[in-house]
């Protein structure tokens, strides 16, 4: 079962983002995108963090069924990883 949001919400969803299976916790070295349920990520954006939680804010979205993605912006790798998907009503 995923998320499901009113569109008329502005609420904040966390994402557990592990790298070599260890938490990461640096939000500023992390970069979402939130795209429809079949596309991929184009858009970055920085990441938010929220007692201590990184994690995107879900506003402004059309009803539908979207993708949640992270991408750690370190060097000399960028992985990108799927973080799931939540549904707007």
């Amino acid at each position: 079962m995923i998320n499901n949001y009113p569109r008329e919400s502005v609420e904040f969803q966390p994402i557990l983002i592990t790298l070599d299976g260890t938490p990461f916790t640096t939000a500023a070295d992390i970069e979402v995108a939130i795209t429809a349920q079949n596309a991929r990520p184009s858009t970055w954006i920085a990441s938010t963090s929220l007692n201590g939680e990184i994690g995107v804010m879900i506003q402004n979205l059309a009803v539908g069924t979207y993708l949640v993605w992270a991408r750690i912006t370190d060097s000399p790798e960028i992985p990108v990883i799927n973080c799931g998907a939540f549904a707007v009503s």
